[in-house]
């Protein structure tokens, strides 16, 4: 019993070998990376970035602390924009964008940990603020993947 086993190992084994030289070479590859091109690349992202959109407006408005409510998500282009009020009693537009500047930093890289998967896929990201007494914008904080890359995000602020 045990040389039939080994005669069968032992065909096995030289007919393997003898069709090894015919078979192609095993070389991976990224589906995706072939197949698709960059306008079909642009165009999933703009629909991964519409259905977060969707997603994410089903479960508004959302407190994110004592001052700061996510009130709306919006997109453009391949650039997912989340929207929020900040309730600051009787501090003046002008305060706030004194302190949203000092806190910018802190934001950016907090999006850079949390957002990841959406920069990887060149999905930008913008962060407003907005008084909740005079609706003006009082901070915005876009981020890329370029921004993310390098262990600290550089300063692009804009300020208003």
């Amino acid at each position: 019993m045990k040389s039939l086993s080994l005669s069968i190992a032992a065909g096995i084994l030289l007919h393997l070998t003898a069709n090894a030289q015919s078979m192609e070479k095993f070389q991976p590859k990224l589906q995706a990376a072939n197949t698709l091109s960059i306008d079909k690349l642009r165009e999933q992202n703009l629909n991964v970035v519409r259905k977060a959109v969707e997603g994410i407006r089903e479960n508004l408005p959302q407190q994110v602390d004592a001052y700061t409510e996510l009130v709306d998500v919006e997109s453009n282009g391949t650039t997912l924009i989340y929207i929020f009020e900040v309730k600051a009693g009787v501090k003046t537009d002008a305060t706030l964008k004194e302190e949203g500047a000092q806190i910018a930093p802190r934001i950016r890289e907090g999006i850079c940990l949390s957002s990841k998967r959406f920069l990887e896929a060149d999905i930008s990201l913008r962060y407003r603020y907005i008084s909740s007494t005079t609706k003006a914008e009082v901070l915005r904080v876009d981020v890329d993947r370029t921004q993310c890359q390098t262990g600290s995000p550089r300063r692009q602020i804009k300020r208003l």
